[in-house]
């Protein structure tokens, strides 16, 4: 049976919002000064003052998630040091290399644990662990934490902040890669970005516009305006000064203008919540993680897999469980509709069992 492939593992694949393409549009026709000194660049720097409630923080606009998180850990990571990550973060598993490159060879220590997300206990087990014979292999200098966690699921404030206190009491500097920052922020509700960051003791974020209606945008805050002074130092060398700036931060402004990346961001959770809902009525699928943002995390086995190719379905293979069992993710955006999951949901009651009276 022919039926049109529905492309559903990532939130790379959605299109630009509207706003944002109009203001990309409108960046074209304005002719400013290059090199960040555009009124577009000041502009985002003071919504981003007025939106994380803090006047001394610096910002630099990116083009990629890669060379925001790698240019961000740089500026407290050197050659000689390392800093702590779980095993499973985007910066470990996914950059590349990125980050060592980026620092001249700095080092990055994971920690593993089946909750997908550094906790204050781990943590301190680790740091007795590299320190056993009174002396530490490489200076651990900062930690660096996903929100959303690559399993989908959220960082709570008291877990932040209890990662803070480590931090604070051994010199540490605090990281935290938003890449999907606003959708674990609307999923907390009353937590402001000031509240969900600075407050509670990050250093600096890498906040991602691109999976979130954005073409190409990400920013790096620092709330610590000393980590700003080091990544400028390093932005030229790395390749990263961007001559026509006012492309990257006319998307931002346009973004944060009247709450659009908080709006968006609840569409896709809204997407994700309705997908995971139906997802767990097949006997054939477990889902392994609550679903608190837009992501939804399958365990399946190998034939069942194939099955969900063969209707069409492209989620993103995750992982491999064991010789039987796969992990697979699905994802959406701001754009996906009821009725395309509902066209999902359709094709897989044709090969897969589905219990309408399952309590979710």
């Amino acid at each position: 049976m022919n039926r049109t492939k529905i492309l559903i593992g990532t939130d790379t694949i959605s299109g630009i919002a509207p706003q944002i393409l109009k203001a990309f549009s409108q960046a074209s026709d304005k002719k400013t000064l290059p090199y960040g000194n555009d009124v577009f660049t000041k502009k985002c720097k003071s919504i981003i003052i007025e939106i994380f409630e803090k006047k001394d923080l610096e910002i630099i606009p990116m083009m990629s998630g890669t060379a925001s998180n790698s240019l961000a850990l740089s500026s407290f990571l050197r050659s000689y040091g390392s800093i702590l990550c779980h095993s499973e973060s985007h910066i470990n598993k996914d950059e590349g290399g990125a980050p060592e490159f980026f620092s001249g060879g700095g080092k990055l220590q994971t920690i593993s644990n089946n909750s997908g997300r550094l906790n204050s206990k781990d943590i301190t087990k680790k740091l007795h662990e590299l320190d056993f014979k009174g002396k530490q292999l490489s200076k651990i200098s900062g930690i660096s934490l996903t929100q959303l966690a690559e399993n989908g699921t959220l960082y709570s404030q008291n877990e932040i902040l209890a990662i803070s206190k480590i931090c604070k009491k051994n010199n540490f500097y605090l990281h935290m890669d938003g890449a999907r920052f606003s959708n674990a922020l609307v999923s907390q509700q009353s937590v402001s970005p000031a509240e969900a960051t600075w407050k509670i003791g990050v250093d600096c974020l890498s906040l991602g516009a691109t999976k979130n209606g954005a073409m190409a945008a990400e920013v790096i805050i620092f709330f610590n305006k000393n980590l700003a002074l080091e990544a400028k130092k390093m932005i030229k060398q790395t390749g990263h000064i961007i001559p026509k700036t006012r492309f990257i931060t006319a998307q931002l402004n346009a973004w944060f203008t009247d709450g659009l990346w908080l709006k968006l961001a609840q569409k896709a959770n809204e997407n994700a919540t309705y997908l995971s809902g139906e997802l767990s009525k097949f006997e054939d699928f477990k889902l392994l993680y609550p679903t608190q943002g837009n992501e939804v995390f399958l365990r399946v086995n190998n034939k069942t897999y194939k099955k969900i190719l063969e209707l069409n379905i492209i989620p993103n293979l995750w992982r491999k469980i064991n010789d039987e069992e796969i992990e697979v993710r699905f994802v959406t955006s701001f754009e996906t509709k009821f009725s395309l999951i509902d066209e999902i949901i359709n094709r897989f009651k044709t090969c897969f069992t589905y219990n309408s009276d399952s309590i979710i």
